[in-house]
């Protein structure tokens, strides 16, 4: 196979220069179109499981918000999202921490686990190490010592016994150390039913019931057999892992509102000013909200370029305007969504595409590869 990237561009273009660049042309137009729809549909599933998978991390957040009775009557907070995604490794969706207790939760939302159930529960082991490996840097961050640590998957509830019971085979095959006083507690959402969030406690695996509950026991009880009621609230826009199109919708969102809110022309940005949006807690909830911040404008504009979603006006160094059609949000709002799926399934399209029609090209005529180094 040959790797996608610059190489398979320089080749591409190698052939289509050649004596052969005609059947090159043809093979690409067709293989492009047998692709075209399989990647929409590719990015319209992977855009709604993000969105899924955000929702669960609203209602955990929300259920340790300012408003919560987790933080009114126990003291649990919530505090960032994505712990240690700056360092670029394994991490959880949720941190939540008691600083009466210096008790800290880790949490990963799971939105679907009809497959690999397996690989999510090692991904929660080694996201666990990270932690324990880390927790200098996260006491640094937090400012506070942390002295004991829970780790949760949170699941949709109808998708709880799928990994219940892999939980309980890894368990009972001895794949995972049930000796262990910090195993992996489980809690489950009824989306369904007011936003229930629930521990669930019934792992068979285990011979002691507290090996299922919270350290803290006025914690079980509230997360207990009734669970909690979320009540929702809007603490943050976005993630550090959120789908691109989901943050760039809000930062668009953002744009036109504040223009129109001080009358100014409706397409027209500074770079200053998103960044600032960005880089604020309350949008971006994590506390390397401005390195974090900083690199999803850069993302923003430079694939916004990309795309010619975006460009920069002229003569200026800070600004760029929007280059999508409509005077009211929720034209311009629905025009970039749409035109960013195009532009992204095109540019998808056409790396494979590139590959794979070289790749065949050079398995049709082996001798005329120059390219063979790269080919396993």
């Amino acid at each position: 196979m040959i790797g996608v990237g610059d190489d398979v561009e320089n080749e591409l273009n190698r052939l289509l220069a050649s004596k052969g660049g005609k059947e090159v042309r043809v093979r690409i137009k067709e293989i492009e179109k047998n692709l075209h729809k399989i990647e929409i549909e590719s990015f319209e599933k992977h855009f709604e499981r993000s969105e899924y998978h955000d929702k669960l991390v609203d209602i955990c957040i929300s259920a340790f918000g300012p408003e919560s009775k987790c933080y009114n009557d126990l003291g649990y907070a919530f505090i960032s999202s994505e712990p240690l995604v700056e360092l670029g490794v394994k991490n959880f969706d949720v941190m939540i921490y008691n600083d009466k207790k210096k008790h800290a939760i880790f949490v990963e939302c799971k939105s679907s686990v009809k497959s690999n159930r397996g690989k999510y529960i090692s991904d929660a082991y080694e996201a666990k190490m990270n932690v324990i490996e880390n927790q200098a840097h996260l006491e640094e961050m937090l400012g506070d010592e942390i002295e004991t640590m829970e780790f949760v998957i949170c699941v949709p509830s109808h998708k709880t016994d799928g990994i219940v019971r892999e939980l309980e085979r890894q368990e009972n095959e001895g794949e995972i150390d049930v000796s262990s006083n910090d195993l992996l507690l489980i809690w489950q959402v009824n989306l369904f039913e007011g936003e229930v969030l629930q521990l669930f406690t019934r792992i068979n695996s285990r011979d002691k019931q507290y090996k299922s509950q919270h350290k803290d026991i006025n914690l079980t009880k509230m997360l207990g057999s009734d669970g909690h009621e979320v009540k929702s609230e809007v603490l943050t826009k976005f993630y550090p892992s959120s789908h691109p199109l989901t943050m760039g919708s809000k930062i668009v969102t953002e744009i036109v509102t504040k223009n129109m809110r001080e009358n100014t022309q409706i397409n027209v940005f500074s770079k200053g000013t998103v960044e600032q949006f960005c880089k604020s807690s309350r949008n971006l909830a994590h506390y390397a909200c401005e390195k974090l911040g900083k690199n999803i404008v850069d993302h923003f504009i430079g694939e916004g370029k990309f795309f010619g979603l975006i460009e920069k006006v002229e003569g200026e160094d800070d600004l760029f305007k929007l280059n999508l059609e409509g005077k009211r949000l929720n034209t311009i709002l629905n025009n970039y969504k749409e035109e960013y799926k195009k532009a992204f399934v095109a540019r998808k399209v056409r790396q494979k595409a590139a590959k794979q029609v070289v790749e065949e090209y050079y398995k049709k005529y082996p001798d005329l590869s120059t390219y063979g180094e790269n080919l396993e």
